[in-house]
């Protein structure tokens, strides 16, 4: 697989769009879990990502624990024998894009996890949706730093969630042409 910046398959182009919250020194999760939470960020992951098609490993999945609502889920994982109802399964990146490239009915494939898959997919991501939460944390998962041929294209203004006063914002970056 080429770092290319998207996915053709057929007469098919599809865009790899990252969706994550990351905090000041790209911490992403402790302990196999969010590391915080803000009920802005997942209304904003969920407006992004419903009806599209989600890509995360199996311990993001399993984190989860269960297919995200009203989106098609892929799964990757090296375990063979694994399954889990309601997913679909595959055992690479480069296959996961060659087989759920047919499922983007518009054209996006949304990787959301963990931080091994972000780390393999960065250079072949157009696009990436990043939520900036403003605090330190000792966590375990990590989002590679934002690649030199990303522009930002958006910015929300600042936000503070009104329960635990955690400052965060919304950026949108995508790959210069």
């Amino acid at each position: 697989m080429t770092s290319s910046i998207t996915k053709q398959t057929n007469t098919k182009t599809t865009q790899i769009v990252h969706v994550v919250a990351k905090d000041r020194h790209h911490c992403i999760g402790k302990d196999n879990g969010l590391a915080w939470h803000i009920p802005e960020d997942l209304k904003h992951f969920k407006e992004i990502t419903t009806g599209g098609v989600v890509v995360m490993g199996r311990k993001t999945f399993l984190s989860i624990g269960k297919p995200l609502p009203n989106r098609t889920n892929w799964v990757i994982t090296r375990d063979t024998t694994w399954t889990a109802d309601g997913v679909k399964v595959a055992h690479s990146l480069e296959q996961v894009l060659e087989l759920a490239s047919d499922d983007c009915t518009d054209g996006k494939l949304f990787i959301i996890g963990g931080g091994e898959i972000y780390r393999q997919s960065i250079d072949m991501a157009d696009i990436l949706e990043i939520t900036e939460v403003d605090l330190d944390i000792k966590g375990d998962a990590f989002y590679p730093p934002i690649p030199s041929d990303f522009t930002e294209v958006w910015r929300s203004e600042p936000k503070t969630d009104d329960k635990s006063g955690v400052g965060f914002g919304f950026v949108r970056y995508q790959k210069k042409r």
